[in-house]
């Protein structure tokens, strides 16, 4: 397993690239894809590498806990990192979902 660290830079304009399709990387050639899912596997590696038994502060239960922090948003001040908090599997389901409505309010 390799971790990348590169500043991936991608053309997101026509011909080389889109919006929705970005281009490779200019810098090492990567796919978009392939760098989201690189991503997806490090953030999932954190969360089941950190998790551990305790007491969940939302429901009290006694659980085994794992990392949920929210995602950035683009309101979101630049350099601002959101808090980190430890739930258990039901809260923290509900944390993402609740953190996911966010993009749905009108």
């Amino acid at each position: 397993m390799t971790v990348s660290l590169c500043h991936h830079s991608h053309i997101v304009l026509p011909p080389h690239g889109s919006i929705f399709h970005p281009s490779d990387c200019t810098r090492c050639g990567m796919t978009w894809d392939a760098i989201q899912t690189e991503l997806r596997r490090q953030e999932e590696a954190l969360i089941a590498g950190t998790a551990r038994d305790g007491s969940c502060p939302n429901c009290s239960r006694q659980k085994r806990l794992y990392r949920f922090q929210p995602s950035d948003k683009p309101w979101t001040p630049i350099g601002y990192e959101e808090p980190v908090s430890f739930l258990c599997v039901d809260c923290w389901n509900d944390a993402a979902q609740a953190d996911n409505d966010m993009f749905l309010v009108p």
